[in-house]
């Protein structure tokens, strides 16, 4: 296995920690009320959920599945299915962070709505996810030769930057390291 499909999966592994940690934290909320300390790991743990697959995770998925779209004997509609889920996720990653900001800035938000908002997130975050587990990433594995990993790889170095300085790929992965921790843990 290549080792950019490897950090693919990881990075599935690593959202999907965040996401269980968000539905805690969530659950948390609901039961105990608005408190600080857990809107402000909310908050974290959405702006990892934003920006890390938005900037370096999906921009490279979105460059191997066109290469797999490419190589024309390959079952286009999952993968462009994925492709469209980048999309949508992104702007309904938007949604539910200014659900949250509004809450940290003390607007009145319906307490129904932002559960129901959120799960919903949630869930159309993990459906993305285990689609692309075990609809795309199995085309990857079974249309993907060495050669074309290095094609990709090749295509990645060319690329531009992502908009974020480089410098804070490190601040998100400690972040992705932090949010993923049970709350206990990542309060200390």
């Amino acid at each position: 296995m290549d080792s950019i499909y490897v950090q693919l999966l990881q990075d599935h592994l690593n959202i999907q920690r965040a996401l269980d940690n968000f539905e805690r934290l969530l659950e948390e909320m609901h039961c105990a009320g608005r408190d600080a300390s857990t809107l402000e790991l909310i908050m974290e743990t959405l702006d990892y959920i934003a920006v890390y697959p938005d900037q370096w995770h999906h921009p490279i998925e979105d460059l191997i599945f066109s290469h797999l779209l490419g190589k024309g004997d390959v079952e286009a509609e999952p993968v462009n299915r994925a492709l469209g889920d980048h999309r949508q996720l992104l702007a309904d990653t938007r949604r539910i962070t200014e659900l949250f900001y509004a809450i940290a800035n003390d607007c009145a938000v319906e307490r129904d709505q932002l559960y129901s908002a959120a799960k919903e997130y949630i869930d159309a975050q993990r459906q993305h996810i285990e689609r692309e587990n075990t609809e795309v990433f199995p085309l990857l594995e079974q249309h993907l030769a060495s050669t074309d990993w290095e094609q990709i790889r090749t295509q990645l170095l060319e690329r531009p930057a992502p908009a974020i300085a480089p410098e804070l790929r490190a601040h998100y992965d400690a972040l992705q390291q932090r949010v993923s921790l049970p709350r206990s843990s990542a309060i200390a």
